[in-house]
């Protein structure tokens, strides 16, 4: 069996891992070779009709991250493929960056760091706390919940919004449509965003949900860019509509140098980093080398996606 997997995403020393682990298994670094059965690749742009074309033997893809947005889901229906993502890799460091962007925003981090390379003592009192607030999380998958089960240690009362009620752990109640969805944003003094985008949630975050935000609400997207409009956005921060925001996620990529949203001071901007985490690799080669194990011995793989 010959497995493809994208040389920019994964180091020498992780394959080695991989290659110790699967001596049975060729792995190439070349997405020409036409015996290629397995595609682990970091982004689904990669997955088109003349690619795979050239590679008839492919019969299961392993993307190596967990967001799908822009999938052809017709192509890989057509093609009778095992189509199936990275999961439960990136919750733990996200969770951690959702807080970093929420404890930045409520201490004034960056009035103080400012202040502190001009030698400046000037303090801010009355600053927001975490505690007892109310949380609102677009998004209960592995990375929402993680994130609540973190901010339950602040005695937060935490909203979630998804496609149906069931309950899920850590979360105080559910929604799951336009009333509840509205309901959680009046309520919410933190909004975090971590949906999947989809054309049901693309510009999900438009004008008239910004304007139901409270005014000391921080909204946070973690998930992708364009599920809020960034004009709106843009527009309700500069007139202090809500707080603040915390942006790991933009609308485009890399956000232009001249663009406004970067002289705004209440908004905290990083590059689509909110996953960083120096024990990303090593997790996601042990889903890598789970699921090659169980596509061996053609047991269900972890993660199937189905569109």
């Amino acid at each position: 069996m010959v497995v493809y997997i994208d040389p920019k995403f994964i180091a020498q020393t992780e394959m080695n891992v991989l290659i110790e682990r699967h001596p049975d298994i060729t792995f190439t670094n070349d997405d020409q070779n036409t015996d290629i059965e397995v595609l682990m690749i970091p982004w689904s742009k990669y997955i088109t009709k003349e690619r795979l074309d050239r590679l008839p033997n492919v019969k299961w893809i392993q993307l190596l991250s967990a967001g799908y947005d822009g999938t052809d889901f017709d192509l890989i229906h057509e093609k009778k493929l095992i189509f199936t993502n990275a999961k439960d890799i990136y919750h733990i460091s996200m969770a951690e960056d959702v807080l970093a962007k929420i404890f930045f925003l409520n201490r004034n981090y960056g009035h103080y760091y400012d202040n502190m390379k001009q030698g400046i003592w000037h303090p801010i009192r009355r600053e927001p706390e975490l505690f007892e607030s109310t949380v609102g999380i677009l998004g209960t998958g592995s990375i929402g919940q993680t994130i609540a089960s973190r901010l339950k240690a602040f005695n937060t009362h935490i909203i979630g919004y998804r496609q149906t009620k069931e309950s899920v752990p850590f979360f105080d109640e559910i929604v799951s449509d336009e009333e509840g969805l509205i309901h959680l944003l009046k309520q919410s003094d933190y909004v975090i965003i971590t949906l999947p985008l989809s054309e049901k949630t693309k510009h999900l975050i438009d004008k008239e949900k910004l304007s139901y935000l409270k005014k000391n609400a921080i909204l946070i997207n973690v998930a992708r860019g364009d599920i809020i409009d960034q004009d709106a956005l843009l527009e309700c921060l500069k007139k202090g509509s809500f707080r603040g925001a915390g942006l790991d996620v933009t609308t485009p990529e890399p956000l232009p140098p001249n663009h406004e949203l970067w002289t705004l001071p209440n908004v905290l901007i990083t590059p689509h980093n909110s996953s960083s985490s120096p024990k990303l690799l090593s997790r996601l080669v042990e889903l890598m080398d789970d699921n090659l194990k169980r596509y061996k011995l053609n047991h269900p793989l972890k993660f199937i996606v189905k569109e």
